[in-house]
């Protein structure tokens, strides 16, 4: 339970920093680093149960995606407010540089391996977006707006 509350607390701390730092209005904030928790916890929990890269990946980022489809809709903000900074947390930022020091080392084998990593990570990010992007602008934004109607 400890190190899920650690992942949770860091996770929101990241997302809601870099929401202050991109000028995110004060409103949205708070949701946004709700967002970037329910990513993280995603990307978490696929990974520690054996998942690999592009899978967590793709399922984080369609949590991160139709979290934020909803919270802009129904906040009526972009979605960006709300996708990017909770995209922080996932974005393979430390792989990559362990690709490139791994390559500088000499080690030339781990490099690539860790290059494919953050190829998968990128790949299934961008993957999780626009299946997200698809489903909520056909189904779940459609399906709120008649629920709402009545």
């Amino acid at each position: 339970m400890g190190e899920i509350a650690y992942h949770l607390f860091f996770s929101f701390i990241s997302s809601v920093t870099f929401a202050v730092l991109c000028n995110v209005p004060k409103k949205a904030i708070f949701t946004s680093g709700i967002i970037g928790m329910i990513g993280w916890i995603g990307y978490f929990e696929m990974t520690k149960h054996g998942y690999g890269v592009f899978l967590a990946s793709l399922v984080c980022s369609l949590l991160l995606a139709v979290a934020a489809q909803i919270a802009a809709h129904r906040f009526k903000m972009p979605l960006t407010v709300y996708f990017v900074p909770g995209l922080v947390p996932v974005v393979p930022g430390i792989t990559f540089y362990d690709a490139f020091r791994t390559l500088l080392l000499g080690d030339y084998s781990a490099a690539g391996f860790v290059f494919l990593n953050v190829g998968y990570a990128a790949v299934g990010l961008a993957v999780g977006l626009v299946t997200a992007d698809i489903l909520c602008r056909y189904l779940l934004i459609p399906s709120i707006k008649r629920l709402s109607t009545k």
